[in-house]
């Protein structure tokens, strides 16, 4: 009896090593992958869920064009350093943002939202709360800027985006690639729920 739990035993340890190890080789090759084809999976619902292909330089940028973006310094943005300490997103991992405004256009910054040139971004309305009204959230000062050379707006229509209404416009040499939608989950950037 012993010597037969002791074979099940050592069959059910190899079945689980094959299986573990098939697991970490396709996680392995599936990220090789990825990096091949210059992908990044967007788990933030700024933008829709999904993963986003790279492409070199954004230069020049345009409005309405995705990017990815480095993080702004959390010493010189209050939401952002408040974002970290609630680790509303991971720190230094780049994001996807759609520039808005660059240099020479104005932005203007209201609670009710974000109008460049005298248009009005969707779904661009400032927040007060996190949802579930757990934490208050800091914004940028609420009103009118010229874009100096140099500088940019990020926008985010989902629900809840973390953009340029809460730490103001950023350097273009945050800007690091452009970035388009390879496989995207359509509407994934209101799967959070505005409160009231």
């Amino acid at each position: 009896m012993n010597a037969r739990l002791i074979t099940i035993a050592k069959c059910g340890f190899w079945w689980m090593f094959w299986i573990w190890t098939g697991l970490i080789t396709l996680v392995a090759g599936v990220g090789l992958w990825m990096q091949y084809q210059h992908l990044v999976f967007n788990d933030s619902t700024c933008e829709p869920v999904g993963l986003y292909q790279l492409r070199s330089s954004p230069y020049p940028l345009h409005n309405g064009e995705l990017v990815e973006v480095e993080i702004p310094g959390p010493a010189h943005h209050a939401a952002v350093a408040e974002g970290l300490k609630y680790h509303w997103f991971p720190p230094g991992q780049p994001w996807i943002k759609e520039i808005a405004a660059v240099p020479g256009q104005t932005v203007t910054l209201a609670r009710s939202g974000v109008r460049v040139e005298g248009h009005t971004l969707p779904n661009s309305r400032v927040d007060r709360w996190t949802p579930g009204h757990h934490h208050r959230i800091v914004h940028y000062s609420f009103g009118t800027y010229h874009l100096k050379h140099g500088q940019v707006w990020l926008y985010a229509p989902g629900n809840y985006a973390f953009d340029s209404s809460y730490y103001g416009p950023v350097p273009e040499s945050h800007i690091l690639q452009r970035a388009v939608p390879w496989w995207t989950i359509p509407g994934s950037q209101f799967w959070l729920r505005k409160g009231d």
